[in-house]
Parts: structure tokens; sequence; C-alpha cells
């Protein structure tokens, strides 16, 4: 068995993967034009999170070191983007 086996990857957390989906939850309350099935949502996400770097803790006590690199305007201005080419180009049916 591998000493790395012991460990539990699902202990590692991209911090920024909560503050996305917060924000975008803000952003949905205040815009009805979004299509909210759950295929734009997680393509929403996706694309915003693709677009930002990662930021990876053990813990999700404290956001404040994600912030500094990535603000959260910089994050809705993301969203505004994915959502535009969500809208232009979905993927549902």
């Amino acid at each position: 068995m591998s000493k790395i086996n012991q460990y539990d990857i699902e202990q590692l957390k991209n911090v920024n993967e909560k503050r996305v989906w917060d924000l975008l939850a803000d952003y949905l309350d205040q815009d009805d034009s979004v299509c909210t099935c759950s295929i734009c949502i997680l393509d929403i996400a996706a694309i915003v999170l693709n677009s930002i770097p990662p930021h990876y803790q053990t813990y999700e006590e404290s956001f404040d070191e994600a912030r500094k690199k990535v603000s959260d305007e910089l994050i809705i201005e993301k969203i505004k983007l994915a959502v535009e080419r969500v809208k232009k180009y979905p993927h549902h049916l």
C-alpha cells in the first residue's frame, strides 16, 4: 500500500468553486433571463471556473487568501461573460 493512500483527496477543496457557486446564485436571483436548467447552470459554473485560477485549501474556514488572488468583482464579470456565452450556445435540448 502506498503511503499516500492513507490520505483522503476529498479533503482538498478548491475554495473558488464555493465562491463561484454563491456568486452565481446571487446573480441568478437578479437575472430572470438566464435558463436555470442543470445543464446551463453547470456550463456557466464550469466556464467561470476554467477562466480563473484554482485556490486549493484543506479547509474552508476562510476565503481571504483566495480573495487576494481573485476578487468577487472579477468572478461576477466572468459570470456575466459565461451567461452570455451559454445563452448564445446552449447545450440543452
